[in-house]
């Protein structure tokens, strides 16, 4: 299985979001963690996922790319450097005080 890293701006528009979840699981990939995160104006829409498949990563981005919602796709093999939306990634549940 092959974990793949993904950052994309999108604008922020009524099912922009399940449009890109749909193109990822046609795709034959599985979220495994995403964060989300509207900008300051409301109009864009940071997102970042964890995707875990078989198949050849580079046609996602390319499908993805050609969503009229998708702005921008960035594509990593190892986790990107944290960032805003990034902050909750890979962290271990805390153990209950008391």
């Amino acid at each position: 299985m092959m974990k793949v890293f993904m950052q994309l701006s999108l604008f922020n528009r009524e099912g922009g979001l399940e449009r890109v979840l749909g193109v990822v699981r046609l795709r034959g990939f599985q979220v495994m963690e995403m964060a989300a995160h509207q900008n300051a104006q409301g109009n864009a829409l940071d997102v970042t996922l964890k995707l875990q498949g078989q198949r050849e990563s580079d046609n996602l981005k390319q499908q993805l790319n050609k969503l009229y919602d998708v702005e921008k796709v960035e594509m990593f093999t190892m986790a990107p450097a944290k960032s805003a939306v990034m902050t909750n990634f890979s962290q271990q549940p805390m153990a209950a005080a008391g």
